[in-house]
């Protein structure tokens, strides 16, 4: 008897699985500016959000003469 094909997008590998949580508390106007930037770039908060912050790290990082991990 054959296996049943499962439905859904395949699991992604462990390396590329995203595992923690950051919480940060804003303000409602914070909030409103976030969403809106997001929007404006055509992205999710959570896209848009990961990406300032990862160029936010490369470039303090990169003051430091230090590679980030990611």
């Amino acid at each position: 008897m054959a296996k049943k094909k499962r439905q859904g997008r395949p699991p992604k590998p462990a390396a590329k699985q995203k595992k923690r949580y950051l919480q940060v508390r804003v303000t409602d106007a914070e909030k409103a500016a976030f969403d809106r930037a997001a929007d404006i770039d055509g992205k999710l908060l959570a896209v848009w959000v990961r990406e300032r912050l990862r160029k936010a790290a490369e470039v303090d990082l990169g003051r430091k003469g230090e590679a980030p991990a990611f």
